[in-house]
């Protein structure tokens, strides 16, 4: 008898686990994560990735002259951004057509999102990429996004990352790591898209 009560104790557990998750979990490879659907993203044959905006990012730790850099690699790091993502969800061949700012078609997700911010950063954390360095200090990027069922306008998940670190730092630190680290991101974006497949 105690072990059927047992038994039963533990499948009720099961069951009310099951149905107590309204949502997919959430892949945790962002920074900030909330997912909104139950229903997985293989329902999906399209997803359209649009540009992220770069308008009323904050620009924190940037004096006159590195405004003015950043001004001329805007459109660099929005670009290795959007291609990023779809090089990374196309490599993994999970959705029949990954579009770059296409026409939504059939079934279809759109990823879209700004910058929220471009970080410098501070004293020698500036040139060393902020190795040991608080998030603070170091040359950073952040995004905001979300995934957007494109028939219903229905926001099926968002996000929000900071990026920070990559290849290409020195005294041209801006213009060489903040187009990698946009890469990078990208790359991330895609595994998150990916995990919810």
């Amino acid at each position: 008898m105690k072990k059927v009560s047992l038994l039963v104790f533990f499948l009720l557990c099961g069951a009310l686990t099951v149905f107590a998750r309204d949502t997919l979990p959430t892949p945790e490879v962002l920074g900030k994560e909330s997912i909104f659907t139950a229903q997985r993203l293989a329902a999906y044959d399209t997803i359209v990735v649009r540009e992220f905006s770069t308008e009323g990012a904050e620009l924190a730790n940037l004096d006159d002259e590195e405004k003015k850099i950043m001004e001329e690699i805007k459109p660099t790091i929005v670009k290795n951004l959007k291609e990023s993502i779809v090089k990374n969800l196309k490599k993994e061949g999970k959705f029949r057509n990954v579009l770059n700012n296409g026409e939504p078609k059939g079934k279809a997700i759109i990823v879209e999102g700004k910058f929220t911010r471009f970080n410098g950063g501070k004293g020698a954390a500036k040139f060393f990429l902020g190795w040991m360095a608080p998030e603070s200090g170091k040359t950073n990027i952040s995004v905001a996004g979300r995934l957007v069922d494109a028939k219903t306008g229905k926001e099926l998940a968002a996000f929000s990352d900071t990026r920070s670190g990559g290849e290409g730092g020195g005294l041209g630190r801006l213009r060489g790591v903040m187009p990698v680290q946009a890469t990078d991101e990208g790359e991330e974006i895609a595994n998150f898209i990916h995990k919810l497949y």
